[in-house]
């Protein structure tokens, strides 16, 4: 059963925005591809982003981007401790005329201190704006619309910036993903373990153990979980029923759906679904109260409203950012440094000499 107690969610779905925001501390053991770009930001502890090109993991005050369309999954390294908020911005709700094709427009990469970090520092930024709209309670469409445009527009910049390419751990992680792709393309229909082992060209047995190791579950229990993420956009838009939803994602009938999702959310989905559109969450003492955000969310989220200024370059003694149009130069009292200051008609340039 998946960890509740940090649990936000702020969905469009349920309004046909494309915009959503997440907060939660679940355990991920699934892979999963959607349609919309997703910025994955760790708030506390550490999670490892993988994907069909890179294994990498992400700290505290790191993000992750993952391109529409690329299978992936980001989980835990530490323990149930971990946050991460998730932001979705879901392309298949917008119009032709606004996105155009997005296949090409956007790469998946990690954002840290040490890569892509001007690119970390515009993406929290933006982030920042987002979550204060939401902590104060504010509900204008424009501002939000703005945001998440800049969002889309400084994530789909990526050609200024060096693309994250770690190389595939080994051959065993490469059949693993191949497993994995097959998969997630088949899973709606009959599959069985025997369909995943003939394409890889290994025993059943062998195929068995190679999911128990990288997934830490088996091979049934994987299917099933992927079956039930795939259903939560159809359960929670509410058109169809629990029994249509379920055959659509493969499920053999609502039964073994329910028995599966009670066992991933601790929750049923008529339950789940009805949570949600009364924007109603569980607390620790799996008591209802009003989807909003709690002390230590504010806490955790605390950073990204101060920090609304863009970073334009930062070291571990010298902070130079611009806001509102104003360029700020921060120097640690401790460093002994000699300072140039060289003004021309174009640029202000300053350097900065440690003795």
């Amino acid at each position: 059963m998946q960890n509740m107690q940090h649990y936000y969610d702020f969905s469009g779905q349920k309004f046909g925005y494309p915009l959503s925001l997440s907060i939660n501390s679940f355990k991920r053991q699934v892979f999963s591809r959607q349609s919309s770009l997703e910025i994955s930001y760790v708030l506390k502890g550490a999670y490892e982003a993988v994907t069909e090109h890179f294994t990498a993991g992400i700290k505290e005050h790191e993000l992750v981007i993952v391109a529409p369309n690329d299978i992936h999954m980001i989980r835990q390294m530490d323990n149930d401790k971990s946050v991460i908020l998730t932001l979705h911005i879901d392309f298949s709700r917008f119009s032709a005329g606004m996105c155009g094709n997005i296949e090409e427009a956007f790469e998946s990469m990690i954002c840290t201190r040490s890569k892509n970090y001007r690119l970390l520092c515009r993406l929290r930024n933006k982030i920042g704006e987002l979550v204060r709209m939401l902590l104060r309670g504010e509900s204008s469409m424009f501002q939000m619309n703005a945001i998440m445009m800049e969002l889309v527009y400084i994530a789909s910049n990526h050609r200024q910036y060096p693309v994250e390419r770690l190389p595939l751990q080994s051959v065993h992680h490469e059949n693993y993903m191949k497993a994995i792709q097959y998969i997630d393309c088949h899973f709606s229909s009959e599959l069985h373990l025997e369909d995943v082992a003939k394409t890889l060209s290994f025993s059943v047995s062998y195929t068995s153990k190679l999911f128990k190791k990288y997934t830490g579950i088996s091979f049934v229990k994987y299917l099933a979980y992927v079956r039930i993420r795939t259903s939560l956009e159809a359960l929670l838009e509410g058109k169809d029923s629990i029994e249509q939803i379920a055959a659509d994602c493969g499920m053999p009938n609502s039964k073994s759906y329910t028995a599966a999702f009670r066992e991933l959310y601790g929750i049923v989905p008529s339950d789940y679904r009805k949570k949600f559109t009364q924007n109603i969450k569980m607390n620790e003492n799996h008591k209802e109260q009003s989807m909003s955000f709690d002390i230590e969310q504010k806490e955790l989220l605390e950073h990204l409203i101060a920090d609304t200024q863009e970073v334009l370059y930062e070291n571990d003694g010298i902070k130079i950012t611009q806001q509102e149009g104003h360029i700020q130069c921060r120097i640690q009292h401790e460093l002994i440094t000699k300072t140039t200051i060289t003004q021309t008609d174009e640029e202000l340039v300053m350097e900065f000499i440690r003795k």
